[in-house]
């Protein structure tokens, strides 16, 4: 599908509109942790859907374990967002929360990435739909471990046959807490953003 590209104004413009969302997500999440974070430049890159793991495993260590937690967005455009956080990371999480180091187990540590997940997803994503003047719903968010990143396989992404990813990294340096958000899009809802940005090009 030739239309699922993105040229260089679109980019910039795009990039703007989830610099703004991301911003948005990031201080709801130091307001729960009471710690300060940062959030690198969201990189945004269109892909074939099939090549997500390959993408992954470039992007991110696979030597650790990671949890991926996933929530669905529906409406005109639709796909998912993925928070991926090595296990360590979690645990760093959980203290912040309040944990004592002998309450974590993996079932603490997953109820708090989803916890996690939630917030972070849904504040992004309500904050980009709402710039783009369109309403999406949530699904429940889900979560799974993985002892490597080549065990992850994402059954969502056989739909498409190219994905938008959208990825920024969560940095809170004084609690060792790293993680990484993706926004994966549809290939309808890749083409409808593009006809989106090109207005409000046209209005600058």
């Amino acid at each position: 599908m030739s239309d699922i590209i993105l040229n260089e104004d679109e980019l910039d413009c795009l990039q703007e509109l989830i610099n703004i969302a991301y911003g948005s997500a990031t201080a709801a999440i130091t307001e729960i942790l009471n710690a300060h974070s940062t959030l690198s430049i969201p990189k945004i890159k269109v892909i074939k859907a099939k090549n997500l793991k390959t993408y992954l495993n470039c992007e991110i260590s696979s030597e650790f374990s990671y949890f991926i937690s996933a929530q669905q967005f529906n409406g005109d455009i639709s796909g998912e967002n993925l928070f991926v956080v090595d296990k360590n990371s979690a645990k760093n999480i959980s203290l912040q929360f309040g944990l004592e180091e002998d309450e974590i187990n993996d079932n603490e540590l997953s109820d708090i990435v989803l916890e996690i997940t939630n917030i972070l997803s849904s504040s992004t994503m309500s904050k980009f739909s709402e710039d783009l003047n369109i309403p999406i719903s949530f699904s429940p968010p889900s979560i799974d471990l993985f002892e490597s990143l080549l065990q992850f396989n994402n059954d969502l992404t056989s739909n498409y046959e190219k994905v938008i990813i959208i990825s920024t990294n969560l940095n809170f340096k004084e609690q060792n807490i790293k993680g990484t958000l993706l926004i994966l899009t549809t290939d309808k809802s890749i083409i409808l953003i593009k006809e989106i940005l090109n207005k409000i090009l046209d209005e600058l």
